[in-house]
């Protein structure tokens, strides 16, 4: 029932084969299967195939969630951490982000560096939100790059650096960070040729084994 919903939401732009889609999904779910109820959660969320409902929609995320699907543990932490299908709760949506962080969800790696440097839903801890975003780049999410460039450049939980501020913005760069070109330009103006050389020279995960 899983792949054969699958095969039909890939074929849909609507109508009754995600109609039937959805119907197979929620199927799936109830026997248990954790990426259905994900699935069908996002189906939920945003009405595709079924009415929306965002309370519904909570329910079947926790049910893949539950099982350990990262997935769903991401999509059940957005929906706490925003308010989405009912009242927000950044604790839930940090603990539940910290779980799919396990797996290397880069989503969640993301938003938990963000939770962790301003201290949103637990404590404020920066070397934390610095070897999130670190472990997100390894695993080529530019986000975490491009993160990781603004906490270095703006000082943020350390002094400043704008060798290692330009080598994390050169690396969101290369990784297809839309916003990481301006950044770059921004710090060559003000940076001199000996820093620009050295960021040459030091590579991503160089700086990540360095990361406080």
């Amino acid at each position: 029932m899983f792949e054969r919903a699958h095969e039909l939401m890939r074929g849909s732009d609507g109508g009754t084969r995600l109609a039937r889609a959805a119907r197979l999904m929620q199927r799936a779910a109830a026997l248990g299967h954790a990426g259905a109820a994900n699935n069908y959660g996002t189906l939920l969320q945003y009405g595709r195939g079924v009415g929306q409902d965002e309370a519904a929609a909570r329910c079947y995320y926790e049910r893949a969630a539950t099982r350990g699907l990262a997935a769903a543990q991401f999509n059940l932490g957005f929906m706490w951490l925003h308010g989405i299908g009912g009242e927000p709760d950044p604790v839930r949506a940090r603990r539940l982000f910290e779980m799919a962080a396990e797996t290397g969800d880069t989503d969640a790696l993301t938003h938990l560096g963000r939770m962790a440097m301003i201290g949103q839903g637990g404590t404020q801890d920066f070397g934390a939100a610095r070897r999130y975003w670190a472990k997100g780049a390894e695993l080529g999410d530019s986000r975490c790059a491009f993160n990781l460039g603004v906490a270095n450049a703006g000082g943020h939980g350390a002094p400043p650096d704008l060798v290692t501020a330009l080598v994390w913005f050169s690396r969101a760069d290369a990784l297809g960070n839309e916003a990481a070109q301006s950044e770059i330009a921004k710090l060559r103006a003000v940076m001199t040729p000996e820093e620009q050389a050295a960021a040459c020279r030091t590579g991503p995960q160089t700086v990540a084994d360095g990361t406080p």
